[in-house]
């Protein structure tokens, strides 16, 4: 009666086991494991935004993104996109990435004029270019030398120059480097005026002081003004007038 007693409080044991066995590879079975997912801040557009447009902080939004979702070409702070220029479209939503983005003299020249203004190129040379010492940003006026009536006469004055040979504000360059063109940032009526000179006569560039923006009205400098002879023929005339 002993053994029989023995054997089933074995088979109970052996039972439990068993059963404990099933209950935890059921509750392991069934049991999600949660894993923690680490999202990261990221800036997108918040708008469609056309190529060269400005970033401001309006055009730009957070979003949150799992890392594997994350560009390796993301910015990830505010401040190095707000003040940028777009390079080509980014759509609403899309992460704004570093080769996205351009600063103000990466751009092409015609994305660096003022509103409203035109680049129009001059040739020169040392004489006219004030011994190459002219530099892009620099402030000049442009005289026109005529031969027919002999004038000469400040036609424009305190345009920028915004390029010198094929460098441009912020380019690298050698001071007093020798270039055959200099371009000026003009007004639509000064381009026809300075068009009008490389046709038909000779220009001369002045070099300004930056800080002095003032325009001063001249009449310009005819050939008797400087030979003393102005008027001479008039009198001339008159004195063998019958």
């Amino acid at each position: 009666m002993e053994s029989v007693n023995k054997r089933v409080i074995l088979i109970s044991l052996i039972l439990a086991v068993f059963t404990t066995g099933l209950v935890y590879l059921y509750i392991k079975s069934v049991t999600t494991v949660t894993e923690t997912v680490e999202y990261i801040n990221v800036y997108v557009a918040a708008k469609t935004l056309p190529a060269q447009h400005m970033v401001t902080e309006q055009d730009i939004k957070v979003s949150k993104v799992t890392r594997e979702y994350l560009s390796s070409k993301a910015v990830l702070n505010p401040a190095d996109i707000i003040g940028k220029r777009v390079m080509d479209r980014i759509i609403e939503g899309e992460q704004i990435l570093w080769d996205r983005l351009a600063e103000e003299e990466e751009l092409a020249p015609a994305f660096r004029l003022p509103h409203g203004k035109r680049a129009v190129a001059l040739n020169v040379n040392e004489q006219t270019a004030v011994g190459y010492l002219i530099k892009p940003g620099d402030m000049v006026d442009v005289i026109g030398n005529f031969g027919n009536p002999d004038i000469s006469r400040t036609i424009i004055q305190n345009v920028q120059v915004i390029a010198t040979g094929q460098y441009m504000q912020g380019d690298e360059g050698k001071p007093g480097e020798a270039h055959k063109t200099v371009t000026l940032s003009v007004s639509p009526q000064e381009a026809e005026k300075i068009s009008f000179i490389t046709e038909f006569a000779s220009i001369r560039l002045v070099l300004r002081n930056i800080e002095d923006e003032s325009n001063i009205n001249t009449d310009g400098i005819i050939r008797e003004d400087l030979t003393g002879s102005k008027g001479i023929e008039k009198n001339i005339i008159t004195e063998i007038a019958p």
